[in-house]
């Protein structure tokens, strides 16, 4: 996993933001941020290239499509 620490998390929060955060939320943060980002660098590998975003162009138009034929 890669290496984010609390104190990583405390001053990006800080620096970034002016928020402030206790020890403890900013380790959980940095505990769940580096689960993510090591699962993310996955996603590659597993044949994710035909399927849109949940919000790409193609999806709002066929939604919006769908939205107006059920109006009428």
């Amino acid at each position: 996993m890669p290496l984010l620490t609390g104190e990583t998390v405390k001053q990006v929060m800080r620096d970034l933001y002016g928020y402030e955060v206790s020890g403890a939320d900013a380790d959980a943060i940095a505990h769940s941020a580096g689960a993510m980002l090591t699962l993310a660098a996955a996603l590659g590998s597993i044949g994710l290239a035909g399927i849109e975003p949940p919000f790409g162009y193609p999806v709002l138009l066929a939604e919006a499509a769908r939205l107006a034929k059920a109006a009428s």
